[in-house]
């Protein structure tokens, strides 16, 4: 499969600053008490819900809390990529970064997006309300966040970190909140080392004509052929595939996920570097549908170094806190190079990029060196920055 440009690879994987946040003070419910996550695990989570303006049947988020016992030495905001959501599918601490960190001193508060609200049998014909999901009103989202996490932190420093279209948004909040400790991209950008041409007028007037305000993670196989090779591959991956050609499942996922962004792109499967399994346990907890307009945004903001057409950028390249990025190589070197812009040419004088070789884009969650190369150095840089 022919490599995709950066671009198109960034409208995948991500999505869409000093500006003023609005006098926001939802009303934060308990969703869950905190308990163990798991039995015997030493990792407790706390979930909390709030209904978001415009009231709309779906505009709810959830924030996550997950944390062990002992006073931490920093909290962190995490925000997950796109159709990924802050639910722990993933239960043993190599595979989950969020469980690692918690049980290593760092409370994570995880964001669950309105996308999460949204059952995955809804009619996306009707899900017009997406067309003012906008990324400003997600980011309205996040500062609500931020600021729950603020309430429940425990006097330590605050870090905020995104993974792919989670990196956009954490570099947005870190632009308007000088108060966080620092900013760590997991294998996102948010500006392009070489910007390409593109019409917004027309990508808008496309998504109008269309008249469908979300994208379907199912694609061209279909939500429900996608969940049922996940939840095979998920229970056993050594049992029958479901298509001829394969020995069993776990080849067959193998096989999808290591050509669907071009060659080891997304995942890195066959190259022994996550397990299919692993990888199906991951991807059958995402929410189906998000909405299309924060491409069109992300596509026209990611162009400039300042996009006059939002505030959400205006505090990029001004950057006061340290930064942090992990980079895939899988995704190519366009991919690479905007990492790693987008972290240099913040503004920031406390900059450290790491490159992992041979990863694809989920493996730098969920890579079976994943502790070594990404969640422990991570650890340890909260720390560092942290002054513990």
């Amino acid at each position: 499969m022919r490599r995709m440009s950066w671009l198109a690879a960034l409208v995948l994987a991500l999505g869409v600053g000093a500006c003023s946040p609005e006098a926001d003070v939802p009303a934060w419910s308990v969703a869950q008490a905190e308990r163990p996550l798991i039995d015997g695990a030493r990792v407790s989570e706390t979930v909390w819900t709030t209904q978001r303006p415009p009231g709309g049947e779906y505009d709810t988020i959830r924030l996550h809390r997950y944390r062990a016992g002992a006073k931490p030495v920093a909290s962190l905001l995490f925000l997950p990529g796109t159709n990924m959501n802050a639910s722990a599918a993933l239960t043993d601490e190599r595979h989950n970064l969020w469980l690692y960190l918690a049980a290593r001193g760092i409370d994570v508060f995880a964001l669950d997006y309105r996308t999460n609200a949204v059952p995955p049998a809804s009619d996306i014909g009707r899900l017009g309300e997406m067309k003012g999901w906008t990324s400003d009103l997600f980011m309205s989202d996040v500062r609500a966040a931020r600021d729950l996490m603020l309430r429940e932190t425990r006097d330590v420093p605050v870090f905020v970190s995104g993974f792919s279209r989670g990196a956009f948004f954490a570099y947005m909040l870190a632009g308007e909140d000088a108060t966080l400790a620092g900013v760590i991209a997991l294998d996102g950008s948010f500006k392009a080392a070489v910007p390409e041409p593109y019409d917004e007028p027309a990508a808008l007037a496309a998504l109008a004509a269309k008249g469908t305000w979300a994208s379907d993670v199912g694609g061209r196989r279909g939500w429900d052929a996608r969940q049922a090779l996940m939840d095979a591959a998920a229970e056993n991956p050594a049992s029958p595939a479901l298509e001829p050609g394969f020995a069993d499942v776990g080849a067959q996922l193998a096989s999808v996920l290591q050509k669907s962004w071009g060659p080891g792109g997304l995942a890195n499967p066959e190259g022994g570097v996550s397990r299919p399994q692993i990888l199906a346990i991951l991807m059958r907890a995402y929410d189906r549908f998000y909405p299309a307009i924060q491409d069109i945004e992300m596509k026209r903001m990611v162009g400039q170094a300042n996009d006059p057409a939002t505030a959400l950028d205006d505090g990029w390249g001004h950057l006061a806190l340290p930064v942090l990025a992990f980079s895939s190589t899988g995704m190519g070197a366009g991919w690479q190079a905007n990492v790693r812009h987008s972290a240099e040419a913040s503004g920031s004088k406390d900059v450290t990029v790491t490159v992992l070789d041979a990863y694809g884009h989920l493996d730098v969650l969920v890579a079976e060196t994943a502790p070594e190369l990404v969640f422990q150095p991570m650890r340890d840089w909260i720390a560092a920055r942290a002054g513990r």
